[in-house]
């Protein structure tokens, strides 16, 4: 008989694992990594945040040595209950904080211009030129381009390398966390966080809404309810925090909202992949969206209507797939349902959503049964968790549940800390209700 709960002491010793990963991530300026192939050696600048400490080069484990502004900006929202989970380190987080927010600032510097050529092409082997950044759009770099790129190298300096661009969701994710961020822990509030924030928010007024580059890297360009909820979060949120001094920011925020309508689907009554999406086919991060989101009420509300059916259409389609998860009540949750990177396999970071978001539908329900299956998720999760306690990967294998792809993800331990801080919540909320 399968054990649908996870172990309370395995909780804490990962929560504790995750933090001490997120900690290690954010400013590692004691790390270098060299790419051979590429003759290119990069040491991490202060307030960089790596979306993983691995040294890998697609041999087959994926480089993800980068400041993705994405993955950033998830960890960014983590940091509070990084500190929870370390109290030691609150001095440290808070200037982890400014150093990244000093970096942020540097990387989207609307006066920085981009190199006229790639400096990497005289030291690449012949085999490897193919991924290296083309000259001219590295040169075409300057003013709020830099806003549209969804990495940097992790010393500060232009990604040389061929990527999917423009990306639309960093800034969005990145505005959304400082501004909670400075509700949290207050003293982390100063000038220059209120100017990286109306950085972003300004460059968001722009673009919100156009055919971009989803959170899975994958062409072709489209508005994706990943980048449009997460835009719309952003937006909200700052006209609210400005209030009267600018009409414009909510004015965004309604254009976007309207817009999603458009990605309603009616086969299932939940949110399609894109706007573009064909009916039915749906996607683990449009709650991921709804999590960073982290509303109560309104349209985007995590125990929304249009919420639940896009989590029910998403369970049917991964109960036929992953056979990792055949004998458990729930099933283990990939990204789409044509994946096919590393294998196509069950994500940490989506499963640990699924976690998180049925923990906070159940106290918002008091639903026991939902909080039930949040519990089996995390239950699956401690199952196919590395032994002992540590890093946990971006996926596991979907039959055997063995590690994939990158062995230590920083989106991983993020999602953790927050699927294990709703845990708490609804815990206390049943406890209480007694």
């Amino acid at each position: 008989m399968t054990k649908e709960t996870p172990d309370e002491a395995w909780i804490v010793a990962q929560r504790r694992a995750s933090a001490q990963v997120l900690r290690d991530a954010v400013s590692a300026t004691h790390l270098s990594h060299r790419r051979d192939n590429l003759g290119w050696t990069v040491r991490p600048a202060p307030g960089s945040i790596l979306a993983s400490t691995r040294q890998a080069n697609w041999n087959p484990e994926p480089d993800y040595f980068h400041h993705w502004v994405r993955d950033a900006a998830i960890a960014l929202r983590a940091v509070p209950l990084a500190m929870e989970a370390a109290p030691h380190d609150r001095e440290f987080w808070q200037r982890a904080i400014a150093e990244h927010v000093d970096f942020s600032l540097a990387i989207t510097d609307p006066h920085r211009s981009g190199p006229r050529n790639n400096p990497l092409r005289g030291g690449t082997k012949a085999d490897h030129l193919k991924f290296l950044r083309p000259d001219t759009e590295l040169a075409a770099l300057s003013g709020r381009a830099w806003l549209e790129e969804p990495r940097f190298a992790a010393d500060g300096s232009v990604d040389l390398e061929r990527w999917n661009r423009p990306q639309d969701d960093g800034p969005s994710l990145r505005a959304s966390a400082l501004m909670y961020l400075t509700d949290t822990i207050p003293e982390i509030g100063n000038p220059k966080t209120d100017a990286l924030i109306e950085r972003d928010l300004d460059h968001l007024k722009h673009i919100a809404g156009r055919p971009s580059i989803g959170p899975w890297e994958e062409t072709p360009a489209r508005r994706s309810s990943f980048t449009l909820i997460a835009q719309w979060d952003a937006l909200d949120r700052g006209s609210r925090r400005l209030g009267k001094r600018d009409h414009s920011l909510r004015d965004a925020a309604h254009k976007v909202r309207v817009l999603m309508e458009e990605a309603h689907d009616d086969q299932t009554d939940g949110w399609r992949e894109s706007v573009e999406a064909p009916a039915g086919q749906l996607d683990s991060a449009t709650v991921l969206a709804i999590l960073h989101a982290g509303r109560q009420n309104g349209p985007f509300a995590r125990s929304a209507r249009r919420t639940r059916a896009t989590v029910a259409g998403l369970e049917r389609v991964f109960s036929e797939l992953y056979e990792v998860s055949r004998d458990w009540s729930v099933p283990a949750i990939g990204r789409f349902a044509n994946d096919v990177y590393f294998g196509g396999n069950p994500w940490f970071p989506t499963t640990l959503g699924f976690a998180e978001l049925h923990y906070w539908i159940a106290i918002d329900t008091a639903e026991k049964a939902t909080f039930t299956k949040a519990e089996a998720w995390m239950g699956l999760i401690q199952n196919v968790a590395p032994k002992p306690v540590g890093p946990l990967p971006e996926q596991f294998d979907r039959i055997s549940g063995a590690p994939v792809s990158c062995r230590s993800l920083t989106w991983s331990a993020a999602a953790f800390l927050e699927a294990a801080a709703a845990r708490d919540a609804a815990r206390q909320a049943f406890a209480g209700a007694r």
